[in-house]
């Protein structure tokens, strides 16, 4: 912290104080950042005193403040906190009043919303600086005002292609350097209402700028409050920026993502959520996870896509035009050879078949993953081609969806995209993509309107997974106490090529609650942005209730003859009218179900009463997921030993479906990603991630059905969640005790049992080198005996040579023999090993700390089915870097996908006899590969290195380069001897 006599003694704020005590992670922040430093980025939960800090350390800093909300609401807790610090003989003040609302009366902090500053000139802002920028780019170059505005408007006429490419570029530049842009530069953008107040705040001597909720800092937002930043510069002062969030924006729009962390760079402090629970300022709280398969209506539409996709794709290849570009996509030309002078004598002669195969190990190199599938696609569209027969067993294979796909661009981008007589065939496989979700662009081919995903995403059983949880919650809380929110993305959407799910969203999964029998007797409410809802049952006991609350008419109509569901109609009411009705409703038990979207519930509603959350969207980035899960954290004054349960809903296909997609699978581990939770095997740990809401034994079989295993099923998934009561959730946040706020990134990597030796390969090594120590050893006492009948003097002579001929030959097969056999033996000792090899190679190649090995901590724990998980961490290391360990660790031991290199275990050897040794140990059924990660992969040197040092200290191994045909089978192998159950992972915890 700064001395106090470096912060304004007499400054507008400096005698504000706050009369309580802070909470433990409120001081710590006032302890640990300084607000003499530079721009503060503070991320803490809902619910954690956000407010008040930013207020405390305004106060710190002493100098006139200016705070910007998201709304009006959030505008007026500002000034009712900060009134409440304000001492009693400054608050009378008329002519600066302490605390303002105002833009026209400003006031020592002055608190307005971000829609008051963000009025723009023009609509795209970025453009008009960036042509700005342009302008006077040309007139430093020599050009006058006029010559340069007059060349710009010319460019733009008789060239848009490269004026707009050129105002993108600059557009990029200005988002990288968004804060220290040139004011005046920023300012020619903006309206003239916004730039005079503007001019007002910084004439006012404002230098301290909160920004709450600031993951809103996107856009044009972001440029406006970098131009009030830049006007206080200009004004000879330094400003105070604060930001406080309780999430992240995500870094998908990296644009947006610039814009932000241009002004606030990285984050300063964040409180963690379980601090917060820990100190009972919120409710301790579950996350539980409810699988289901699509509806069979649903299942059969899929099939059709699926079907229809690969027909497409496969008749675009069979054809001369398409074996031809898949034939030539695996014969690259060859380089042109070094040219010689006549001294040199002529390179030698090439056969065909060589250079067939050099080309073919040039295409692999160049891209391994692509040419596999091409090769997998020419052995199905053309089996006969004489490239098929040099091409390995495992690549006479039908291409997987992705392969298909990968080629299909590959071919329209190289083939069909530049020749002009094409233009057709591209509009029709660009047109039949789009309908099965694909999008055919310059770039390739993306995803867009996925029909599975969209089917998964939105499935009908999501709604009755939601009527069945309502059933469990009620069961555990009883009528009275469950309060609970049902999420969607929207009030109506669904896919159009089909019309299979149209009517999925808020009102259809209304209506489902509201006719299913597992929800009889509890009430419900439907809020969307333009409707509504409740029972038709329902209307006698809510329609005089929300009279009562909204204090205007309600009416309700059914929506059809006989309808179970009645639209509600209010004079005047708005949809914020009925939100807030809703919150009183539910806070009074009146109803017990707020079915509503994302867009009204997800971010800003505040009812502490919420202790059931059912997410029914697919949104998965971490701001807009953290903020959904804070609607259940806040304390219910009613129930002071509340505890939340926040339920995500994913979809997949049964493992006899006829398809191999899991985008509902992949989107739980999405976003329970930055989650914090209490641990599903081990409760009394707290940890980040999907552990929270899956078991391992429940991993487990979730990667089983997603590789469509045939014995496993969607229904045994959901056997095996539990759903403790919530008193015991509660002991298991062991609230009020203390806590040391660090955090560790661990690897957990699965082992077989107890007994199992470190590598398949390691037990055969040892015993192959233990054999022929004893066959050397016997061989030399053999000679030494015959000898002896020569004569005591032969005797001696030959011992002395074979024992030195024994010691040279035998000490490194000696060694590496103990090395394998401790290995075996010892399989904590032998991780912590390991850890140690790879951390070394991350640091040679640039991707850790450049310091010495920390101390590795190994630990082993009980897993299922008489599995265990063993831990590997480096907590003296930085959190990044623990990440870094931790990932190529699960890397390594995880399953071989398409890494560019691999190495194998148990062959090898540091001197020329173990090497003859071990390659006669065994046939291919003993192999084990292990994938380097591609941390230390990218480079041949790098990766060879890794090698080197694994030899050293662990055991002998061979680097195996996939830059040729045969890696394709090397693969193969590889992936054959993956443990398809023992998926390695990472385990974030604190503590």
């Amino acid at each position: 912290m700064p001395n106090s006599s470096t912060l304004p003694a007499n400054g507008p704020l400096s005698s504000w104080r706050f009369r309580g005590d802070l909470r433990h992670y409120q001081a710590d922040v006032l302890e640990r950042v300084d607000v003499e430093a530079g721009p503060l980025h503070i991320v803490a939960p809902p619910g954690s005193g956000k407010t008040l800090l930013g207020l405390v350390l305004a106060a710190r800093r002493g100098s006139r403040t200016l705070v910007l909300a998201p709304t009006l609401t959030i505008r007026s807790q500002w000034a009712r906190t900060a009134e409440s610090l304000v001492p009693t003989s400054a608050a009378q003040n008329d002519v600066v009043p302490s605390v303002s609302e105002s833009s026209d009366l400003l006031g020592d902090l002055t608190v307005a919303t971000y829609q008051a500053l963000s009025v723009l000139q023009s609509d795209n802002l970025l453009s008009a600086v960036a042509a700005q920028r342009w302008l006077s780019e040309l007139e430093s170059d020599g050009r006058t005002p006029e010559a340069a505005r007059e060349w710009l408007d010319s460019l733009r006429e008789t060239n848009p292609a490269a004026f707009r490419s050129g105002v993108a570029r600059r557009s990029r530049t200005l988002r990288r350097h968004l804060a220290r842009e040139d004011p005046d530069v920023l300012a020619s953008a903006l309206h003239p209402n916004a730039l005079a107040l503007i001019d007002r705040l910084v004439t006012h001597g404002v230098e301290t700028i909160v920004l709450d909720e600031c993951h809103h800092l996107l856009d044009h937002w972001a440029l406006v409050v970098a131009t009030l930043v830049g006007r206080i510069r200009s004004a000879g002062r330094e400003p105070l920026l604060i930001g406080l969030t309780a999430t992240l924006p995500s870094p998908d729009d990296a644009s947006e993502y610039d814009n932000y962390m241009s002004l606030l760079g990285t984050v300063d402090y964040e409180v963690p959520i379980p601090a917060v629970v820990r100190e009972g300022n919120l409710a301790p709280y579950r996350d539980l996870v409810r699988f289901v398969e699509p509806t069979a209506e649903e299942l059969a539409f899929l099939e059709g896509q699926a079907t229809g996709l690969a027909v497409l794709v496969r008749l675009t290849f069979a054809n001369d035009a398409g074996v031809g570009f898949l034939g030539s996509a695996l014969q690259p030309a060859l380089a042109q050879p070094e040219p010689r002078t006549d001294l040199e004598p002529p390179p030698a002669a090439v056969s065909e078949d060589d250079e067939i195969d050099a080309r073919l190990a040039m295409a692999f190199a160049a891209d391994f993953a692509g040419c596999e599938a091409v090769a997998a696609m020419l052995a199905t569209v053309s089996p006969q081609h004489p490239l098929v027969e040099r091409l390995p067993a495992v690549a006479r294979r039908p291409p997987t969806t992705d392969e298909m796909l990968r080629v299909l661009a590959r071919y329209c981008l190289d083939a069909v995209l530049p020749d002009p007589l094409l233009k057709q065939q591209w509009e029709r496989i660009r047109r039949t993509l789009a309908d099965f979700g694909y999008a055919l662009t310059d770039r390739g081919v993306r995803r867009t309107r996925d029909p599975i995903d969209t089917m998964l995403a939105s499935s009908l059983a999501k709604d009755r997974a939601a009527c069945d949880i309502l059933r469990l919650e009620r069961g555990q809380l009883g009528t009275d106490r469950l309060r609970a929110l049902v999420v969607t993305d929207f009030a109506e959407h669904g896919n159009k090529h089909g019309g299979l799910v149209a009517a999925a969203g808020a009102l259809r999964t209304f209506e489902v609650i509201a006719t299913d029998a597992a929800t009889r007797g509890l009430r419900a409410i439907l809020v969307t942005g333009g409707t509504a809802r409740i029972a038709a049952r329902d209307a006698e006991v809510l329609i005089p209730a929300l009279m009562s609350v909204m204090g205007v008419p309600v009416a309700a109509s059914p929506r059809a003859e006989a309808s179970a569901v009645c639209e509600l109609y209010a004079s005047g009411a708005h949809a914020s009218t009925f939100v807030e009705a809703a919150s009183a409703l539910l806070t009074s038990g009146t109803i017990q179900v707020v079915v509503g979207t994302r867009g009204l519930f997800g971010e800003g509603w505040d009812c502490p009463a919420v202790n059931t959350l059912i997410d029914l969207t697919a949104v998965a980035t971490a701001s807009a997921t953290q903020q959904l899960r804070g609607r259940t954290l806040r304390l219910d004054p009613q129930w002071p030993e509340k505890v939340a349960h926040n339920w995500s809903v994913t979809a997949l296909l049964p493992p006899d479906f006829p398809l191999s997609a899991a985008p509902d699978a992949r989107r739980l581990w999405r976003k329970h990603a930055r989650l914090w939770g209490l641990d599903r095997d081990e409760p009394m740990r707290i940890v980040r991630g999907v552990g929270t809401v899956m078991g391992a034994a429940q991993r487990v079989a979730l990667e089983a059905v997603v590789r469509a295993d045939a014995s496993s099923s969607v229904t045994a998934l959901d056997e095996l969640t539990e759903t403790p009561a919530r008193a015991i959730t509660r002991d298991q946040w062991r609230i009020g005790e203390p806590y040391v706020d660090t955090e560790s990134v661990s690897a957990l990597v699965a082992r077989r049992s107890p007994a199992a030796p470190m590598f398949r390969t390691s037990r055969p090594v040892s015993e192959t080198l233990a054999m022929t120590l004893g066959g050397m050893g016997a061989a030399a006492a053999g000679a030494i005996a015959l000898a002896a009948l020569a004569g005591p003097t032969s005797a001696v002579i030959v011992g002395v040579v074979l024992i030195g001929g024994l010691l040279w030959l035998g000490a490194p097969l000696l060694a590496t023999y103990r090395r394998t056999r401790a290995h075996s033996a010892r399989f904590v000792e032998t991780h912590a090993r390991i850890a140690a090899v790879l951390w070394e190679s991350l640091r040679r190649a640039g991707q850790v700390s450049d310091r010495p090995a920390p101390v590795m901590v190994v630990a082993e724990e009980p897993a299922s089915e008489g599995r265990l998980w063993v831990s590997v961490t480096c907590p003296d290391a930085s959190a990044t870097d623990q990440r870094t360990l931790a990932a190529a660790l699960s890397e390594l031991f995880g399953p071989v996908r398409t890494p560019r290199f691999l190495i194998e275990t148990g062959r090898g050897g540091r001197t020329r006899l173990e090497r003859v040794v071990l390659r006669t140990r065994g046939a291919q059924g003993s192999e084990h590969f292990l994938s380097v990660p591609s941390a230390v992969g990218r480079k041949a040197a790098d990766a060879a290195a890794f090698a080197a040092s694994w030899e050293r200290e662990i055991g002998p191994c061979i680097l195996r380069a996939l830059d040729h045909p045969d890696g394709l089978a090397l693969v193969a192998r590889a992936r054959r001897g993956t443990d398809k159950d023992a998926v390695p992972m990472l385990r974030e915890q604190w503590h």
